[in-house]
């Protein structure tokens, strides 16, 4: 009577719940489980990879890659570039000299006897004053032995080249070739000058010419 009594009152009592297992038996995690210490919850999820000492480390090598680009920048502007400048400024002397003697070169050689004061015209402004002065002396007489022979010429450059140049004064090399026609008939001729140049106010000039053998 006594154990019957005793087994009725505890199964009237009230039982604890009991916690979930999962397939091996173990108990699953709850809600109020977090990760285990020294690991959060995003790399434990495997989320984000990125921290604030890696953000920071980042930052110090992106600063240290735009000092270098400075650095680099600045030596660019104070050791290259002025090398630059007077290599582009020695290519514009030479280009412009050799324009020069080749427009001489051309001028000398091209001529009518029906309009000989058009070579002296033509001529006049690509020379120096000194040597204007000495084409000045010379050039009536030519200009009278080119009316008398009924002298026509045309010339044309084939090859010119810098023996030298600086920022005021140059020697170019000119081959030419021209055809005169004339009272003695028409005759080839061909011509390989050193054409002396300096610069006037900006102006290459024809300071001298002479033949090259």
């Amino acid at each position: 009577m006594t154990d019957a009594t005793d087994q009725e009152a505890r199964s009237s009592m009230p039982h604890a719940p009991t916690e979930p297992t999962g397939p091996t038996g173990s108990r699953g995690p709850t809600e109020e489980s977090g990760p285990p210490p020294g690991r959060d919850a995003t790399s434990e999820a495997g989320g984000s990879w990125w921290s604030p000492r890696l953000s920071r480390a980042a930052a110090g090598v992106l600063a240290a890659v735009a000092v270098l680009a400075v650095v680099a920048l600045v030596l660019e502007l104070v050791l290259v570039r002025p090398g630059w400048v007077e290599s582009e400024e020695e290519d514009q002397a030479r280009t412009e000299a050799v324009r020069a003697a080749e427009r001489f070169a051309v001028q000398v050689n091209n001529f009518d006897s029906a309009d000989v004061g058009t070579l002296k015209q033509s001529l006049t402004p690509l020379l120096t004053t000194k040597f204007n002065d000495d084409f000045e002396s010379t050039v009536d007489d030519l200009l009278s032995q080119v009316a008398q022979a009924k002298l026509t010429s045309r010339g044309e450059v084939i090859r010119s080249a810098v023996a030298s140049v600086d920022r005021d004064s140059a020697e170019v090399l000119v081959v030419a070739d021209a055809t005169a026609d004339s009272i003695y008939g028409k005759r080839a001729r061909h011509f390989r000058w050193s054409v002396d140049l300096v610069k006037v106010d900006g102006d290459w000039l024809v300071d001298n010419f002479s033949p090259v053998a």
